[in-house]
Order: structure tokens, then sequence, then C-alpha cells
């Protein structure tokens, strides 16, 4: 297992502790936050000169993703549309990465699409002037899932690329039930499992990058 890994491990673990240990007043609380992420843009950005398009792209990714994590790690409900924006900015630069050098595949867009509406339907009555940001921020990662599905890459960088999109579906779709659907749902819980798939689907992204771009020999054939 290599340093960028266990790293990644041991700090995603810390947070993990510090949603039960600490309030998000703590001055630890935002750093163990974004540590991870912190972790995984630093030993790409080192990488850089080796990056094609897609690798870079998801390294802005990640960039984006860290300005989210910092918002909504912030006390008060303020920062919700700021860290949302962010999170969209980085879905939208996601879905142009796995884009990049891959077919348009119009019908697997069509379970997202399925999914994206079911959900948002099951939202309306609780969004209230929320409805347009979070339908918005619903199509961006139907639509980072959709472009996951139809990559064109070997077996081991694809799947490790889609399980990523589908699981940042699911962390997303996590915040949305426990803040919309079921406020009342413990937040500690409800914060372990949204960072728990939250921190899995980055490491995945991040991963399909480092296999196809900067580890090729360890990429197996289709």
């Amino acid at each position: 297992m290599t340093k960028d890994i266990v790293l990644f491990g041991i700090y995603s673990i810390l947070h993990f502790i510090a949603i039960f240990a600490l309030t998000r007043e703590s001055v630890f609380f935002l750093p163990l936050k974004i540590i991870p992420i912190l972790i995984l843009i630093v030993y790409l950005a080192k990488e850089r000169a080796k990056l094609q398009k897609r690798g870079k792209l998801v390294l802005f990714g990640l960039i984006f993703s860290l300005f989210g994590d910092s918002f909504l790690a912030l006390p008060g409900n303020q920062f919700f549309v700021p860290g949302l924006g962010s999170f969209l900015i980085a879905q939208l630069i996601y879905s142009y990465a796995f884009s990049v050098g891959s077919k348009l595949a119009p019908l697997r867009a069509i379970p997202f699409v399925i999914f994206g509406l079911l959900f948002f339907y099951q939202l309306v009555p609780h969004l209230g002037a929320l409805l347009i940001p979070v339908g918005v921020y619903i199509s961006a990662i139907c639509l980072m899932g959709w472009r996951s599905s139809a990559r064109v890459a070997d077996s081991r960088v694809y799947g490790l690329g889609l399980f990523g999109a589908l699981i940042f579906m699911i962390s997303d779709s996590i915040i949305a039930y426990s803040m919309f659907l079921n406020p009342s749902m413990d937040r500690q819980v409800a914060g372990l499992l949204i960072m728990v798939t939250y921190y899995l689907a980055q490491l995945l992204i991040y991963l399909a990058t480092k296999v196809e771009e900067l580890n090729p020999t360890d990429r197996k054939s289709t």
C-alpha cells in the first residue's frame, strides 16, 4: 500500500472520530475534515507534469471539492449554498473528465435520469427556497454518473471511476435524505455515513486517475 493511501486512510479515520468527539465550532474540526482530500490533491499535484487532460481535470475537481468541504464544515447553515456550489463545479469537472475521449452513449443516461427525477420528486415538498439549487445539483450528480458509465477505459480504470461516481451519488443522497426527508436523523450517524461514502468516492476517482496516467503498468486490459 502506497504512502498516499496510508495517509489518506489514517486521516480519514481521525475525521470519523472527530465527528463524534468534536463539534463544528472546534478549531480542529475543519482541518481534520479537509486533510484527506488535501493529501490526494498534493500527491496528484506532485505528478502534474505526467497528467493528461483527464488527470488535470480530476485535480481541479478535488480542489473544488476541498472548497466545498471547507464551507460545509463551518458552523451555521449560511455556508450550505456556497458549499453546494463548490461541489456542483466539482461534479461538472468530473463529468467533463469522464467524457474526455469517451462516447456519448445516451441510453446509459436513462437510469440516472430516472433516479434523479424520482429522488427530486421526493424532495420537492421539503426544499422551499432551495428548490432550484438542489434541482440543479441533482442534475449534476446524475450527469456525473452517466458520464462515468460512458467512459472509455480499460476494465480496472472504468470500474474505479464508475464506482467512485456511484458512491459519490450515494453520499450526496444521504445528505439530502438527512437534511430534508429525515431531519430528525442523528447528526453524527448521518455525518459518518456521508463522510465514509464521500471519502471512498474521492479515493476511487483518484485511484482511477493514478492507475490510468501515473501507473499505467498496473492497468488490466479489457
